[in-house]
């Protein structure tokens, strides 16, 4: 089968399916190609309808939309390897409790920011391969990386989260049953993260933050809290618990990077 036929094949299985989703596409009997071209601007035109998925976002994503973007020649290029889980604690299955996506949540941080160029190095030995299969001339000709052309950088980015607790509080009067006054209970979410800018020609420590945070949830049943919205913490059974945190560290991590924008340091 040629390549156009299996992509007429394509074209056609994704427009049958177009025809069930998006109202008001039709399929002809026979497609050519300005009906193929104009079923493909229809189903362009419905994107945001047939897209599920939302922006992962914060409060302080706001912070780093509004830094203004310098020139590329004025960007420091930071890399970035590893933000690591140092509280300790563990799950009774032994797993860990907090987020092991600080790395790429700090990654998308500095992104978002523009100020920098953001260089991966959490991956790097799936890079290293690549280079190693272009070195080794194991690669089609005219094809994979160049050596030689890996960026380097100006400064590291490292830290952990150093802190992690959601739990619930009481005090205060409560409701007063026969003459007895009884304790409200709120429930927090707490998180701290220590993060310090390593500038890789002298191993200086030229910038470091450590930040903390901590959300009051609201109650919403007798052992459930509502934390920043729809946000639900069921105390009883756990679930919930790893949803806020990662919502706190993502916080933590963009404003961490919206201050060291701020400082000037790297500029």
């Amino acid at each position: 089968m040629t390549y156009k036929a299996k992509t007429l094949i394509g074209i056609i299985a994704l427009s049958l399916v177009a025809i069930l989703i998006i109202p008001g596409v039709t399929l002809a009997e026979d497609l050519d190609d300005a009906s193929i071209d104009e079923l493909m601007d229809k189903i362009l035109e419905e994107a945001d309808e047939i897209k599920s998925s939302e922006k992962n976002v914060t409060v302080a994503t706001q912070l780093l939309a509004a830094l203004p973007e310098p020139a590329e020649d004025e960007k420091a290029s930071i890399a970035v390897y590893n933000i690591a889980d140092k509280t300790g604690q563990r799950q009774e299955t032994g797993s860990a409790v907090v987020t092991q996506g600080a790395t790429d949540m700090l990654i998308t941080a500095l992104a978002r920011s523009r100020q920098f160029n953001v260089l991966d190095r959490s991956s790097l030995g799936d890079f290293m391969n690549e280079q190693q299969l272009q070195a080794e001339d194991r690669l089609a000709f005219g094809e994979g990386p160049d050596l030689g052309e890996m960026k380097g950088a100006d400064y590291v980015l490292e830290g952990a989260i150093t802190e992690y607790q959601v739990d619930k509080t009481s005090g205060g009067m409560g409701i007063s049953v026969g003459g007895v006054g009884g304790s409200t209970e709120t429930a927090v979410a707490r998180t701290a993260i220590d993060l310090r800018l390593v500038d890789t020609t002298t191993a200086e420590v030229v910038w470091a933050r450590s930040l903390k945070d901590e959300i009051e949830g609201e109650r919403v049943g007798v052992q459930a809290f509502s934390f920043m919205g729809d946000n639900v913490v069921e105390f009883e059974t756990g679930e919930g618990k790893q949803e806020i945190i990662n919502l706190v560290v993502r916080t933590l991590l963009e404003e961490a990077v919206f201050d060291l924008a701020e400082s000037d340091i790297v500029n």
